[in-house]
């Protein structure tokens, strides 16, 4: 018999995820003809390090709307200088966020994800501006964190942040459709549903492969 929990498509209340596609829908009015739109990509060195990243990489691109910027720290972060500072000038220029993290017990299954406290902080500072916020797994694409179940784990100043994907997500959800259509650039796409590239095997790769790994490791 099947329980509410594995017939979930989100874990966040109806009431929140109205008010969220509302205020995607918002931005995607805002935005301005030509705007360009950057995402930042926050990924722990762990996850960078391993064959396959250069194709999960391409995988995400394909997922987001045409014309958006995919960007890592080595595009525009000076790792010789403080990366605090760097962030807090540099933060309010993306417009939206993807975040990875790691499973640190596999028996918790693919769905649950740990974000150290630099990814954690990252993510606090794009919802608090009312951002897009979508979290990649390998299993289920790119899922908006106000979909996810939220679990701090450990204190600070070292918190990190457990989210956990609904059993039954599927990418055609309104806050997932939402959150593209907020992150499309408007002279790409001016109405109806965003467009997304198909992923595709024999494509070659949205941007140069020379991913730099992320300076601040999910802690342990």
């Amino acid at each position: 018999m099947q329980t509410p929990d594995q017939l979930a498509t989100s874990y966040a209340q109806p009431t929140r995820r109205r008010a969220y596609i509302t205020g995607m829908r918002q931005l995607a009015a805002a935005r301005r003809p030509g705007e360009p739109v950057r995402v930042y990509l926050s990924a722990p060195p762990a996850i960078q390090a391993r064959p396959g990243w250069p194709r999960r990489v391409d995988r995400i691109g394909a997922e987001l709307p045409d014309e958006v910027d995919l960007v890592h720290f080595q595009d525009v972060f000076d790792p010789a200088a403080d990366y605090f500072e760097q962030w807090a000038a540099i933060a309010d220029t993306f417009g939206g966020l993807i975040v990875i993290g790691v499973h640190r017990d596999r028996r918790r299954g693919p769905r649950e994800q740990t974000l150290g406290p630099i990814a954690r902080q990252e993510l606090i500072h794009l919802v608090a501006a009312g951002k897009p916020v979508l979290l990649h797994s390998t299993k289920a694409g790119l899922v908006p964190v106000v979909d996810c179940k939220p679990r701090r784990v450990g204190d600070e100043p070292r918190q990190r942040l457990r989210l956990t994907v609904p059993p039954a997500w599927q990418p055609h959800e309104p806050t997932l459709q939402a959150a593209l259509a907020a992150l499309t650039p408007k002279h790409a796409e001016t109405s109806g549903a965003p467009t997304q590239r198909t992923a595709d095997p024999e494509d070659g790769p949205r941007r140069a492969s020379g991913h730099l790994a992320h300076p601040f490791t999910t802690c342990h």
